[in-house]
């Protein structure tokens, strides 16, 4: 590759996965310090792995046992419809427990994390209810957020990250959705979905993050409909609607459930993930054929899943 000029060797590293990358900057000081530690580099090769129709996930374990499981794994990545699935080895393995046994114990808080979109840079954010605050890599402190947050949030929900900011659905008379930006470090409220009318239809609902576009859930028989939120027009628009009477796997123990969408792959096909079931976590819906599978099977209940996209960006 040595004989090819510039441009063709920049079209041709930008189609490699982050993981080959990191692996050339030791085969070339070159391609290391002209192509590879480039920022306009690693965002055409994080926007062409985006455009490349794979979806890659993140299982965190929220195991909570008594005491340490060798089979239990903190992280693990993989790229739904293929073989590639990776165990991420942590200092925390077999011990992760301890920590969210102790995030429980903070009942009144919501721990948050994302990414600032302009400067690439990650913010851990805790909620109170009271004060709001941030961590600060730079001085390595925590720091109030001022002005405060003009709502209380559920503390029991986990917040969702997209499009550089977080999001809580909100506590009160009516049910809001707020939104924190992470670059300007400041809350907005996000346009009322015409759907959020009471705490009977929040406990249907989900706030969730498809392509890294807004997403609320909801459940009301005999449907759950996916709803987007438009940032350009501020308005919130139906992009799925599923007959839960046509999908069985939804129901268990007599209860109809609502999974988490996660992605969409392909044209008529949905991505879910089910955090309590014994099966498998991850669940594809065929919209038409209205035909399920399970898309991924692991060795442990508890967890978490997120859809990211692997990227140079923030780790060289």
């Amino acid at each position: 590759m040595e004989l090819l000029p510039h441009d063709v060797v920049e079209y041709i590293l930008e189609r490699l996965d982050a993981k080959t990358l990191l692996k050339f900057t030791a085969v070339s000081k070159q391609w290391k310090s002209s192509i590879i530690q480039c920022r306009s580099f690693q965002t055409r090769q994080m926007l062409h792995r985006k455009q490349s129709g794979k979806t890659d996930v993140v299982l965190v374990s929220l195991y909570d046992g008594s005491g340490s499981n060798p089979n239990i794994e903190a992280l693990r990545t993989l790229v739904v419809g293929s073989t590639v699935s990776v165990t991420i080895p942590t200092s925390w393995e077999n011990k992760f427990y301890q920590a969210f046994d102790r995030i429980r114990q903070l009942v009144s808080r919501s721990p948050g994390f994302g990414k600032d979109k302009i400067n690439g840079t990650y913010k851990p954010v805790w909620l109170y209810n009271s004060a709001e605050v941030v961590f600060d890599f730079t001085t390595n402190a925590w720091r109030y957020i001022v002005p405060a947050s003009p709502y209380l949030i559920y503390h029991s929900q986990d917040p969702v990250h997209c499009d550089g900011s977080l999001h809580w659905f909100t506590k009160g008379d009516e049910t809001n959705i707020l939104a924190l930006d992470l670059h300007t470090e400041t809350f907005q409220v996000i346009p009322r979905p015409p759907f959020l009318h009471s705490l009977l239809l929040l406990i249907e609902s989900i706030i969730c993050s498809i392509h890294d576009r807004l997403c609320v859930s909801e459940r009301i028989w005999p449907e759950q409909v996916i709803w987007s939120f438009d940032s350009e027009d501020k308005t919130w628009k139906k992009i799925y609607s599923i007959d839960l009477k046509t999908t069985p796997y939804w129901r268990r123990n007599n209860i109809w459930r609502t999974f988490t969408p996660l992605s969409v792959l392909g044209k008529d096909k949905l991505l879910f993930y089910d955090g309590e079931s014994s099966d498998g976590p991850l669940v594809t819906l065929d919209l038409k054929t209205k035909y399920y599978d399970i898309a991924y099977k692991c060795n442990f209940k508890a967890y978490k899943a997120l859809c990211y996209v692997p990227s140079l960006i923030s780790i060289l």
